[in-house]
């Protein structure tokens, strides 16, 4: 049998942390009985060797593992006996355990170089959960984790859970501990990193920065970092581990991974990434990191997530009725013919589903909220992190926790939410009568879609001479009358006029349009961007050419080329009969670059002076497809979005 690995001797330095220090870190968790699964693992970026020892008490009962081809177990042993290893082309390997064993130890090495699993370089190395770079048990349930990772000088690490004491760092390389009460993956990073630290109620906040990022950025990253932790602690409950790392990446990745998140490193410099997507990372500390996703039934994290992160942020500075609106802009761009559900989203890229599990599944968070209260909702929000810490859970889970804070049953709403398909379009219709006591409004509300009817508490703005009075109107079938009794005279009716439900808007028109449908097309009046058009864009775009059909029903075409051309293109005597010359007729020389989408129609045109402004413009782009316009302008740039028409919920006396 090939020689034992080295780090053998590195695992009897520290076995003394037990498993009373691992469920130390988290206070919520009930007594269970888990598999202590203690790993210790030495990480050379630069040869993208892996040497790792893995002791498993008690041992799962098939031991039967699988492991990435290319990596060798080099020794396996129970209670002191050497152990045969069967393995196959495949990955999988089975070990023949005595009778009563009551631990199992695996050593394994090799080189993960090459592999598209992993990241592994001196820049930066990831090794995701289901990579297979350490045995990974086809019958083990969760356990509790001890996690030691040594890398060469000039490197740091981190792993799933808590840090655990003081990192070693000196001529032998860097060696760090990490403990998680229950989990059932583990997952670690690497890279030439500056350590920095700070403790905020008893966490420890650390970033993981290369040198000049450090320098520039570590300690904005941390005041953010422990601006937000006590806030959002105070809101959903205790923060589940006893450290977070903020680790800089080379990958363009935007992770959450129980104790620590990885940043890319292009985007740490930008102003805005600490002031927004550092906060999402940290609340999935507790949604998605800390509770865990049943992804089979939906992902009810991200949503959860960007609702009590992004969006919260967005209401303390008194942006939120204008995110709600951007929200429903967004979705409305979905194509017709989609029809997934929310707890269709698992966590898929496609930026449709995206949408959905995002911004669809925190319009329902907020309407819960509305519904319940701000104290009943905060209260679920405890109560369900207590109760599904560390575990996986549901909407019907998330649905039970907000039910019993509010003491009332919801779990018929989230379910019409969650397992319809669309969201509904509004309309009213209403009249005014002057009563001897005042004045009546008699009205009907009217909902359609394709799961409609969706229950509804639909906020009613009325104006009067004196200001704005409110009501709610209760709508649970597709068409429902409303009475409402006022002192003043009313001068005109508005339905959810600052966007507090998940509906349909009716336009206008956003650049994202054509990201969103799949059959999308292509119109390259200059060949020669067609390809970087798709790259900035993320979408296929197949090509046409000549002068497609622009009528009702057919696709998305994205119109490119240089500003003469897409503006004479507009002006061709084809396109006048569409009517798109019309439509913002000096838009098409606005700036040096612009993209638009052209308002009534499904046509995005996107023209630039030069190549150089122009591949300027796209390389923004797709951070901007919440707009219906983008100009640049030299060092300026303009955005907007079109005039929102909601004539059929507005109802006017007044004229």
């Amino acid at each position: 049998m090939p020689n034992r690995c080295p780090l053998r001797s590195l695992v009897r330095s520290w076995a003394g942390l037990t498993l009373v220090v691992l469920l130390s870190s988290v206070g919520t968790l009930q007594a269970e009985a888990l598999p202590e699964l203690r790993l210790d693992v030495l990480l050379d970026p630069i040869s993208g060797r892996l040497e790792g020892e893995m002791t498993l008490t008690p041992p799962p009962p098939s031991a039967a593992f699988t492991l990435l081809p290319g990596l060798e177990v080099v020794a396996a042993e129970a209670e002191g006996e050497a152990l045969e290893v069967e393995a196959d082309s495949e990955g999988g390997h089975r070990v023949t355990l005595p009778h009563g064993a009551e631990s199992l130890v695996l050593r394994w090495q090799g080189r993960l170089d090459g592999h598209e699993h992993f990241m592994v370089s001196p820049r930066g190395s990831l090794l995701p959960a289901h990579g297979g770079w350490y045995p990974r048990f086809e019958d083990l349930g969760p356990f509790a984790l001890s996690l030691q990772v040594t890398v060469p000088p000039g490197q740091r690490a981190v792993g799933t859970g808590s840090l655990q004491g003081e990192p070693l760092d000196g001529e032998s390389g860097y060696r760090v501990r990490h403990a998680h009460p229950r989990t059932a993956v583990v997952e670690l990073a690497a890279g030439p990193w500056r350590e920095r630290s700070r403790e905020v109620d008893g966490v420890r906040l650390r970033t993981l920065f290369p040198a000049t990022l450090d320098d520039a950025h570590a300690g904005t990253y941390l005041d953010h970092a422990a601006d937000y932790l006590p806030r959002f602690a105070q809101r959903v409950g205790p923060y589940p581990f006893e450290s977070f790392t903020i680790a800089a990446s080379p990958a363009p990745v935007g992770l959450a991974y129980p104790g620590f998140t990885l940043l890319g490193e292009r985007v740490i410099p930008l102003p805005f990434i600490p002031r927004t997507s550092l906060a999402h990372e940290l609340m999935h500390a507790w949604w998605g990191a800390g509770v865990l996703v049943d992804y089979a039934h939906g992902n009810w994290a991200e949503a959860l997530t960007t609702y009590l992160a992004d969006y919260a942020l967005d209401e303390a500075h008194g942006e939120a009725r204008e995110t709600r609106r951007r929200w429903l802009l967004d979705l409305a761009a979905l194509p017709d013919a989609f029809d997934q559900r929310l707890v269709d989203f698992q966590g898929q890229r496609d930026p449709a589903l995206r949408l959905l599990g995002y911004q669809h599944g925190a319009m329902l968070l907020h309407m819960l909220r509305r519904r319940i209260g701000d104290q009943a909702f905060d209260a679920g929000l405890r109560r369900f992190a207590a109760h599904h810490m560390h575990r996986q859970a549901r909407w019907d889970d998330l649905a039970a926790a907000l039910s019993e804070a509010a003491g009332e049953p919801l779990q018929p709403f989230v379910d019409a939410w969650t397992q319809r398909p669309g969201r509904p379009a509004l309309s009213v219709e209403a009249a005014r009568s002057q009563t001897p006591h005042g004045w009546m409004i008699e009205g009907t509300l009217d909902q359609v879609g394709a799961g409609a009817p969706w229950p509804l508490a639909i906020p009613v703005a009325i104006e009067t001479a004196t200001g704005l009075e409110w009501d709610t109107v209760a709508l649970e079938e597709r068409r429902g009358e409303f009475s409402l009794r006022l002192e003043q005279e009313p001068l005109s009716l508005r339905v959810d006029p600052d966007f507090d439900l998940l509906r349909q808007l009716q336009g206008p028109p956003i650049l994202r349009q054509v990201v969103l449908d799949p059959a999308s097309r292509l119109l390259a009046l200059d060949t020669a961007l067609a390809e970087s058009v798709r790259e900035a864009l993320g979408a296929p775009l197949p090509s046409v050419a000549g002068t497609p059909s622009l009528g009702a029903g057919n696709p998305p075409l994205l119109v490119v080329g240089s500003t003469g051309q897409v503006a004479d293109w507009l002006e061709g005597e084809g396109l006048k009969r569409e009517g798109l010359d019309a439509a913002v007729p000096d838009m098409a020389r606005r700036g040096q670059a612009r993209a638009w989408a052209l308002p009534g129609t499904a046509v995005v045109a996107i023209s630039g002076d030069d190549r150089e402004t122009l591949a300027h413009l796209l390389g923004s782009l797709r951070h901007q497809l919440a707009h219906s316009y983008l100009v640049l302008d030299g060092a300026e740039t303009a955005s907007g979005i079109w005039p929102l028409d909601e004539t059929a919920l507005r109802v006017d006396w007044s004229l």
